[in-house]
């Protein structure tokens, strides 16, 4: 499985790092860390007396809402892409395109868009995750309902597998091509 190439700012900043084997990685969040040193900094005195009584009403929980993410690739005779589009639990949409460097089946194409997905997600911290592809026989693969039969097909079946039982909650259904298309566009 190749590295996707990336596009624009970002591509010319991997190709000049990668002349030196230096690796992007983007910044994380301190949000929590904030949180740690105003704990650290205001500790409860030892002679402060904790509630015992807690209330026996129900408790109201929250759902976290999933993420979603549009996976689609491509491959002709003499280029191969993956495009993706993530939303956000409030509606926002960041869309992702990608040549790959090597040229593959449409259907490889299809599962190397979904991995490239998975591992951004992964990599921001989504735990909750919809994922929506136009192949059928790569969701239909991915939720048991299809041997993979085609041995090309396999390491990137297991791939994303392996990366998919890495999230709190993860599901992947089938979108038809035309709302896929229009989603891209």
């Amino acid at each position: 499985m190749a590295k996707p190439m990336h596009s624009g700012h970002l591509a010319k900043r991997s190709l000049l790092l990668s002349e030196f084997e230096i690796k992007y990685v983007s910044q994380k969040a301190i949000k929590g860390q904030a949180l740690a040193n105003f704990l650290a900094a205001h500790p409860v005195p030892d002679n402060m007396e904790l509630p015992n009584d807690l209330s026996n009403e129900e408790v109201f929980s929250t759902e976290i809402s999933p993420w979603q993410l549009y996976f689609d690739g491509a491959a002709g005779k003499k280029v191969a892409g993956a495009g993706l589009v993530f939303i956000t639990p409030s509606g926002g949409l960041i869309p992702y395109s990608f040549s790959l460097m090597t040229l593959y089946s449409n259907n490889i194409a299809e599962y190397e868009a979904l991995i490239i997905g998975l591992e951004i997600a992964l990599e921001t911290n989504i735990n909750c995750l919809l994922a929506f592809g136009d192949s059928q026989l790569i969701v239909k693969q991915l939720n048991g309902q299809y041997a993979v039969k085609n041995e090309n097909l396999v390491p990137y079946n297991d791939k994303a597998k392996c990366l998919m039982a890495q999230f709190q909650d993860i599901q992947i259904a089938h979108i038809p091509r035309s709302e896929m298309t229009k989603l891209m566009h």
